[in-house]
């Protein structure tokens, strides 16, 4: 099969971009062709040697100027029409992130939109801003032919936001790049992976910990990914700080850096708010780390009832969770490494990929 993938950039070393070049990856690995259309690329980009057989057409222009967002969406219909007159020619086009599906207005070939959160998704109480993106994607996004979500929550929400459209829950993939070591060390080690950004909430850690900071000598927290907020990264620092909490930011970090930290964690915890599906987390499962996340991401579908789940922004309960799994960590370790198994038979990349093709073979 001939498959064209498109997602705006190939820059920053998020989820979304992770899925997608996997996806590619493991396309190429079953036999077949893929190339690869976007807007910008870095020239040495942390996904590259997943898209080393995979042709990429490339715009080579920015494609976000943190502007207003009209005139960012306005912009981005000029450059998806730019990249349209490149396409060759596929049996099926996948569209990865908001502005990608809009393609579809722009070619016969069928495309199915992997929607991991509808644009616009966290402000989307707005009247003014519900109408105007609307009336866009009404427009543009009519001839997409199915729209896939992470989970049962995001599809409820892309029903809303798209009723004209077919949807579909798939899931996602993920795997581990080595095992985790699990090195001991002085210190009980918490690791968050994801932007500071007030949506992930990486606040409640600090807060939790500093409620029970008496009761687990040697805290070490370590926070991983683009700081999108220096306020919220300072207010993170003085309540470590007052409360004399060793914290750690590292910004956007290689595999080897990132395993590296995951080998010295006793814990994973991640509790946002509006969370589509969760790469990180199940990345720590996986590895048999103890891992904590909020009712709020997507995960939980497949998930089982007894697994460390907290209310989102339930400082308290976070807390309790956290002294309970250090208080029992080998049974929570055992349970944790159980559950790895599930995850690692069902939800491989590899059987993501097979989803998909099973998707495009209809949609062809």
């Amino acid at each position: 099969m001939d498959i064209g993938i498109i997602n705006p950039e190939l820059v920053h070393p998020r989820g979304a971009e992770k899925q997608a070049c996997k996806l590619c990856y493991f396309l190429d690995k079953k036999g077949h062709d893929v190339t690869f259309y976007t807007f910008e690329k870095s020239d040495d980009y942390i996904f590259d040697p997943l898209l080393s057989n995979v042709e990429i057409v490339s715009l080579n222009t920015k494609w976000s100027l943190d502007s207003y967002w009209m005139a960012e969406e306005f912009r981005w219909i000029y450059l998806i029409r730019k990249l349209s007159q490149k396409l060759g020619n596929h049996d099926i086009i996948n569209a990865h992130n908001h502005p990608a599906q809009w393609i579809s207005k722009y070619t016969d070939t069928p495309v199915v939109w992997m929607c991991n959160e509808p644009y616009m998704y966290y402000g989307y109480d707005k009247f003014i801003l519900k109408f105007v993106h609307n009336k866009i994607e009404s427009k543009l996004s009519l001839n997409t032919k199915l729209i896939l979500a992470l989970d049962r929550k995001m599809e409820e929400i892309i029903k809303k936001m798209y009723p004209y459209k077919t949807t579909k829950t798939i899931g996602s993939g993920v795997d581990l790049e080595r095992k985790i070591k699990h090195i001991e060390n002085d210190y009980f080690d918490s690791i968050f992976v994801g932007p500071i950004h007030p949506q992930k909430r990486p606040l409640d850690i600090v807060k939790a910990f500093a409620l029970i900071k008496d009761k687990i000598p040697n805290i070490k927290l370590h926070f991983v990914g683009e700081i999108t907020s220096q306020n919220l990264k300072k207010e993170m620092e003085q309540i470590a700080n007052a409360n004399k909490l060793n914290i750690n930011f590292y910004g956007s970090v290689s595999d080897e850096k990132l395993y590296e930290l995951y080998d010295t964690a006793d814990i994973s915890i991640f509790v946002p708010e509006l969370q589509p599906w969760g790469i990180f987390p199940l990345e720590t499962i996986l590895g048999g780390i103890p891992t904590i996340i909020s009712d709020q991401c997507g995960i939980i579908d497949i998930l089982p009832t007894e697994f460390p789940i907290v209310e989102k922004g339930n400082i308290t309960q976070l807390a309790k969770k956290i002294l309970e799994i250090k208080e029992n960590y080998a049974e929570h370790m055992a349970k944790t490494m159980n559950m790895s198994k599930i995850i690692s038979n069902e939800y491989s990349w590899e059987s993501y990929t097979k989803k998909i093709l099973d998707i495009f073979e209809v949609m062809k």
